[in-house]
């Protein structure tokens, strides 16, 4: 596994296979911290976070990434590693090979039918529920009402997309029998497929949609789909055990979440630059118009902060927060449409910890200054 930025002490890494492969063996470059106030931990913790994608572009740098490249990690006293894979994520997870990934609520709930699995998530990244089924623009479908016996292609087959579909179908009397969801991955594969025909609908997120929009490709997002800001979309997953047993590494990765956050109100350009530096792949190549290509990348992440509500929040809102309130929504709805069958009560507390979160925000906004 290549270790990028290895002179700055960064330790992120993209990988486009199935984590439960790329985790194993996998080396990673260790270097020397440049954050001053690393060098006033008595010891640093190890930690590993795995953001759930294949295609790693700008959207997911609030996830994690930003957070690493200013140092937030090291000045809570956690060396950390961060990689990137499509699948395999919950099993890395409880089989022990890594500390923290990026999940939604309905996974833990559908891997185990509503029984708790030993996993909590600790950090909210997107308050609602944010994906979408769109269409290309001269469709005739204008609402999810539309697509009876229709194809829909998705990053990924599984409980996720399942939920998210029931949900929206129902209302209009349909429901997973009455269409068909085949994998387009990601990239602009999905754009392709809906332009040659080959799927009628795709069910995404609001960055990709507009990075294929920049891209030249013309879509609209169907009616119909209101309901999920009733539900949390992602957020970050550790095991019961790191909970109870390293609350220090819980708060300290939360706070370094928020306080990204911050920044990334303030100071979005100066975020897709560290992106670049991190990640040069994805930066201009030489004789490229820089300013276009900024321009691009902002449009992408601003549509991510409008997602996570950066945007709108104050500076010091609760970042990450959770609420049982929220979490029972997506239970009750599980329970009654059948998508989950438990044997006893499912309490949301079996699958959340918010109990951190206040002194995670609890830190100094004027110490958010733009870095270089």
């Amino acid at each position: 596994m290549m270790a990028l930025n290895a002179a700055r002490g960064t330790k992120a890494a993209v990988i486009a296979v199935a984590a439960a492969v790329a985790l194993a063996g996998c080396a990673t470059t260790e270097a020397g911290s440049t954050v001053e106030s690393a060098a006033t931990c008595a010891e640093t913790t190890p930690a590993h976070l795995v953001i759930g994608t294949a295609d790693l572009d700008v959207s997911y740098i609030p996830y994690g990434i930003l957070a690493e490249e200013l140092g937030y990690f090291d000045e809570e006293c956690i060396d950390m590693t961060i990689d990137a894979a499509a699948d395999g994520l919950m099993q890395s997870l409880t089989t022990g090979q890594v500390d923290f990934i990026m999940s939604s609520p309905s996974e833990p709930l559908f891997t185990g039918n509503g029984e708790p699995i030993g996993t909590k998530i600790i950090y909210n990244l997107i308050p609602d529920l944010n994906i979408s089924m769109a269409v290309m623009e001269d469709s005739s479908a204008t609402s999810v009402g539309d697509l009876e016996g229709a194809v829909i292609g998705t990053w990924g087959l599984g409980p996720y997309a399942d939920a998210y579909a029931s949900r929206s179908l129902e209302p209009f009397g349909l429901g997973l029998d009455d269409i068909t969801f085949i994998e387009t991955g990601y990239g602009t594969t999905p754009m392709q497929a809906l332009e040659s025909g080959e799927v009628d609908a795709v069910l995404y997120w609001p960055g990709l949609y507009t990075a294929w929009e920049l891209a030249g490709y013309d879509l609209r997002v169907l009616e119909g789909t209101e309901w999920s800001a009733t539900m949390d979309g992602i957020g970050i997953m550790t095991s019961d055990e790191i909970v109870a047993d390293d609350p220090e590494l819980v708060e300290g990765f939360s706070r370094a979440l928020a306080k990204s956050a911050v920044y990334l109100k303030r100071y979005p350009e100066s975020a897709v630059r560290m992106f670049w530096e991190a990640y040069p792949e994805r930066a201009p190549l030489p004789g490229e118009d820089e300013a276009a290509a900024m321009g691009a990348d902002l449009a992408i992440l601003q549509t991510t902060l409008d997602t996570m509500r950066v945007t709108e929040r104050e500076e010091d809102a609760m970042w990450g927060e959770q609420t049982a309130e929220r979490w029972q929504n997506q239970i009750d709805y599980f329970v009654e449409t059948g998508m989950i069958v438990p044997t006893d009560e499912v309490l949301p507390e079996s699958f959340f910890t918010a109990d951190h979160i206040a002194a995670a925000n609890d830190f100094d906004h004027d110490s958010i200054t733009e870095q270089p």
